[in-house]
């Protein structure tokens, strides 16, 4: 099924800008953990599990900015527990450690949302050397989903959610350089590349699960009112300004989060793409097992989950 125009440019400015509220559930002692939870879609969305009562652990970077949402959910009197790890998903040594402390603290996950994104105007590199965009949007998210993947597939029923884009539709795939060493940078090629990568991990996941009665799928919440590109400059800066005008509130992308999560129409798929609303095929070549095999071997290389393997 396709969008109404069939092209990502169109589709995208012009999704639609409202989505229905999702029926609030009893989630009293379930578990979520989320990233990018601090504004923006992820902060509505954090707040909308805390009101039907699930326990939230909060992934973030600022300290004083993660701290101030967890004060307003104990302030508005939400009856769950909620916590708060730092972790900057750029750098791999502290996703690991952020992991081992969720892995110590809770006996199930029920839920992984991963929602933290970056989008980068210059080429910048992570504290492990990888480029910047590819790492926070791709890399800390995979091996962060791998390290809590078992607890996950031990919980009945769980769900993990990677929060992708539309722009997946015209990412190419560098095998060879997907740090864009090669192959000239952009914003949009960097970020829709880790983008289509996060597909690819979800079909993976989706594949290894089989059997399992834990899901993953990956969403695309829509043109979405957000801080994603707040550090652009210059004339990329006027183009967000003017597309902002376009985009939908914050508020539809946090229902579209939760929806993705608990809506009884995504509980019986895995590994799928949902579009907005609506279940599409991705870009080919996220399709391609091949890719998929290989992208795969290259990030447990990258994270160091392959060598943490071939020591075992």
């Amino acid at each position: 099924m396709k969008r109404p125009f069939g092209n990502c440019w169109f589709d995208t400015f012009l999704g639609r800008k409202t989505a229905p509220k999702v029926p609030n559930r009893d989630l009293t002692g379930k578990m979520v953990v989320f990233t990018g939870g601090t504004d923006g879609m992820g902060r509505i969305a954090v707040e909308r599990f805390a009101e039907m009562g699930a326990d939230v652990c909060l992934f973030g970077r600022n300290i004083q900015k993660t701290e101030s949402v967890l004060e307003e959910l104990l302030r508005a009197g939400y009856p769950g527990k909620f916590t708060f790890v730092r972790c900057d998903l750029s750098d791999l040594g502290q996703v690991r450690n952020a992991a081992g402390k969720v892995l110590d603290q809770y006996e199930h996950i029920d839920y992984l949302i991963n929602c933290a994104g970056l989008n980068l105007s210059e080429r910048t590199l992570s504290p492990d050397g990888y480029e910047m965009n590819f790492a926070v949007n791709y890399l800390g998210p995979f091996l962060l989903t791998e390290l809590l993947l078992e607890k996950i597939k031990a919980t009945p029923n769980a769900c993990i959610v990677h929060v992708t884009s539309a722009t997946q539709a015209v990412a190419k795939l560098f095998l060879d350089d997907l740090q864009l060493e090669k192959h000239k940078w952009s914003m949009l090629q960097s970020y829709a590349q880790a983008k289509l990568c996060m597909l690819m991990h979800g079909r993976n996941v989706a594949d290894r699960l089989a059997g399992n009665t834990t899901s993953i799928n990956c969403l695309n919440p829509g043109y979405i009112r957000t801080n994603l590109v707040r550090h652009t400059r210059g004339i990329e800066r006027l183009f967000v300004v003017l597309f902002g005008k376009l985009a939908a509130p914050a508020w539809v992308g946090g229902e579209r989060i939760l929806a993705a999560a608990l809506d009884s129409r995504y509980a019986a798929v895995s590994g799928k793409f949902i579009y907005e609303d609506i279940l599409l095929e991705p870009n080919p070549l996220a399709l391609d097992a091949m890719n998929v095999a290989k992208l795969m071997e290259i990030s447990r290389e990258f994270t160091g989950l392959e060598r943490n393997r071939k020591e075992q």
